[in-house]
């Protein structure tokens, strides 16, 4: 299965939510989030446009490999494989004793929306902002695309976003370095 996604930046998550409620999207959660990133010992993960990402919520976790994007201009679509566990302690320790090592944390309050076919993510990421994500996984991420657009058209999302939110705050950090020195 490909993970085929979109990410806005949000004109307004409380408009965002209420043009979801009027379309009949279900919620499906709320809460934070906590995303720990790490770095492989022999592979730059930048580089390959790999991830190994270790995701804690207030009632589940889940361990996840991306593999590298399959670009185009409007979705992105990558190879995703998840393991849920009860016991992110001990994930976390495994890939630690494996040689991995924790590189980024990303922290966000979270609302989560079905509709249609379509996984809506309404975030607010702490030092970057609001954002809206579709999301879809399909065998077929060509067909995605119509779906995901007439979503973006009816959620008003105009402001596209490539770049994964690990991305940004490597950016910002680095553009923040750059202005002490």
């Amino acid at each position: 299965m490909l993970e085929v996604e979109s990410k806005y930046r949000s004109p307004g998550n409380d408009k965002v939510e209420k043009a979801l409620a009027k379309l009949g999207a279900k919620k499906t959660w709320g809460g934070t989030m906590e995303d720990v990133y790490y770095a492989h010992p022999s592979r730059d993960f930048g580089k390959t446009d790999e991830a190994l990402r270790l995701r804690k919520s207030d009632d589940a976790s889940e361990l996840t490999y991306k593999g590298p994007r399959m670009q185009s201009l409007t979705v992105k679509a990558r190879e995703e494989i998840t393991l849920k566990t009860d016991n992110p302690l001990a994930v976390a320790r495994i890939v630690e004793r494996l040689g991995f090592r924790e590189s980024f944390v990303v922290r966000k309050s979270r609302s989560s929306y079905i509709l249609d076919k379509l996984r809506v993510e309404v975030d607010d990421v702490e030092g970057l902002g609001e954002f809206v994500e579709l999301e879809i996984l399909t065998e077929s991420p060509e067909r995605s695309k119509m779906l995901m657009e007439t979503a973006r058209t009816e959620l008003g999302l105009e402001k596209l976003e490539p770049r994964t939110y690990l991305e940004m705050l490597i950016e910002k950090m680095a553009s923040e370095r750059s202005h002490k020195e």
